[in-house]
């Protein structure tokens, strides 16, 4: 079993991994971060050692890279011969190409620092170079997660790829409902109820099955009095091109 990681990095993703392994009996010996004060902030939250400097990485038995993807291989080619994994779900193992045990724990969900994180519930995507190394990441994700899912870096990128039209563009759309509310004096709460549903629905059947509004009823004069009352042109291009493919979804 795994019981000594250094992290790198003092973001999102470092911050909660990094406490609830603290949580669960890891040491964490390092916390290696470019920004000195979550750095020292996280370190401080796990009894760990702040470093800025990467030669001054000591050994230990897994390094945890939760950075953004753009930095991952940089990282990767200055470290020492150290078991080491990443956290990315859009970044191949092949990163690691020149290194003995290497692998990746990807979380399949949004994180943010300030918020409660069930990790019980959260899907975990496991993927190692050998058989080995990767029973030993499994074994360190079972005190996160229920549920784990051993994967290839292709299959994960696909899995990145939904979460990000599912999470993140679903929530740009929020925005958008919250400032035309906000522009008319109406308070957002009022969409909570049907966000909630919304999502509730998604988890009993296929969600093409649960399409409902205007664009599927083919209602031209809805849609057109929508487009009309949208002020902001990008606003209307969005509404117009998803309404555009949520009848051509369902004429397949």
């Amino acid at each position: 079993m795994i019981k000594k990681i250094t992290i790198i990095g003092s973001g999102n993703i470092a911050h909660h991994l990094g406490v609830k392994l603290f949580n669960s009996g890891i040491n964490i010996h390092q916390v290696l971060a470019r920004n000195k004060k979550s750095g020292l902030k996280l370190a401080s939250k796990i009894n760990s050692i702040f470093i800025n400097d990467i030669k001054k990485i000591e050994v230990s038995e897994l390094i945890l890279i939760c950075v953004n993807d753009d930095n991952i291989y940089k990282i990767a080619n200055q470290l020492p011969d150290i078991p080491v994994v990443h956290t990315s779900g859009n970044t191949s193992i092949e990163v690691f190409k020149n290194k003995k045990n290497s692998g990746v724990i990807y979380p399949v969900q949004t994180i943010r620092k300030n918020q409660r994180v069930n990790f019980k519930k959260i899907p975990i995507c496991v993927e190692a170079n050998n058989d080995l190394f990767q029973s030993k990441i499994i074994n360190l994700c079972k005190l996160l997660s229920d549920k784990i899912l051993v994967t290839s870096s292709e299959k994960r990128k696909k899995i990145h790829l939904s979460a990000v039209i599912a999470s993140n563009f679903s929530n740009f759309c929020y925005t958008m409902s919250y400032n035309i509310l906000k522009d008319n004096k109406i308070n957002f709460d009022i969409l909570h109820n049907l966000i909630i549903q919304t999502a509730k629905n998604c988890k009993l059947r296929e969600p093409k099955l649960n399409q409902t509004g205007p664009a599927i009823r083919k209602d031209k004069t809805t849609i057109r009095e929508h487009l009309a009352s949208i002020n902001d042109i990008h606003y209307k291009k969005i509404y117009k091109l998803l309404s555009e493919n949520i009848l051509k979804e369902h004429e397949k």
